[in-house]
């Protein structure tokens, strides 16, 4: 991971946002920038505004169901990976969030398994940046 790494996390509980926040710090070791949206809409214009290497989605949004949430998500940045930390997953929402790639997801509040995936799909997305020689659009 460079030190350019931008991960967009979009979740609409203050204590989470805060949680995630202190790891991703503690974990990264300034390596990483985090930029926090409180709801999907933020998230969506932030998402249309620049290039994020990787977003955190609370699939748990007030306003939204967890698969539409993963749609506009997949619509606005399809080449971004996405890491749902979700209460729960549907069988319908998994399927979809596999058709449209790099994606994965962790149980809401297991910090160390949120870093290992979080390295993993950034990792994803530095090889495919490296085989096309470009960053995310």
């Amino acid at each position: 991971m460079t030190p350019s790494t931008e991960v967009l996390l979009i979740e609409d509980e203050a204590v989470d946002r805060l949680l995630v926040q202190e790891l991703v710090t503690m974990k990264a070791r300034g390596r990483i920038r985090i930029t926090e949206a409180p709801d999907l809409a933020t998230g969506l214009a932030l998402l249309s505004s620049r290039p994020f290497d990787l977003v955190l989605l609370d699939t748990k949004l007030r306003e939204v169901s967890a698969l539409s949430a993963l749609r506009a998500v997949g619509e606005c940045a399809p080449d971004t990976p996405i890491l749902a930390h979700p209460t729960f997953l549907t069988v319908e929402t998994r399927q979809a969030a596999r058709k449209r790639g790099p994606w994965d997801v962790v149980e809401r509040g297991a910090l160390n398994p949120m870093w290992a995936a979080m390295s993993n799909l950034l990792a994803m997305r530095s090889e495919e940046r490296a085989e096309n020689g470009s960053r995310p659009t």
